[in-house]
């Protein structure tokens, strides 16, 4: 693959940054609330705050089985 290609899609990194990513996001989002508006589908996840949306998307097609 080209590294153009590689750019385009992002890039590898380790599971350890991303899970560390999701827990900051998390903190982020809640920070300050008791509860916090979200909604579960098949394919995505929504979360809402202060008037915005954080749309989480699961892809089925790409990545190596």
């Amino acid at each position: 693959m080209k590294k153009e290609n590689q750019r385009a899609r992002g890039r590898y990194v380790s599971a350890e940054k991303v899970q560390q990513m999701f827990a900051d996001l998390g903190v982020e989002l809640c920070l300050g609330r008791k509860r916090i508006r979200a909604a579960r589908s098949e394919k995505s996840i929504s979360i809402y705050v202060n008037g915005g949306t954080v749309n989480i998307s699961f892809n089925e097609k790409g990545g190596r089985p």
